[in-house]
């Protein structure tokens, strides 16, 4: 199962890794144009403190990003 999510859950310096890393990605193929990808950006951790018994281990998040 996959879940979108927004691209402030990651943080500003991993946001800001992803951002780039796709658009340097659209620029080696030489895309012009703007469109919209959608990015794995990882399972969710748990934090300190709660089980990962709460958080499903098959769930995949995704960001879509507008380069």
């Amino acid at each position: 199962m996959t879940m979108a999510v927004s691209l402030n859950q990651v943080g500003v310096i991993r946001a800001t890794e992803i951002l780039h890393q796709a658009r340097n990605d659209a620029a080696r193929r030489h895309e012009t144009e703007p469109k919209t990808v959608s990015v794995d950006i990882g399972r969710a951790e748990a934090p300190a403190g709660i089980e990962t018994a709460t958080i499903p281990a098959s769930q995949r998040r995704v960001v879509d990003l507008r380069i």
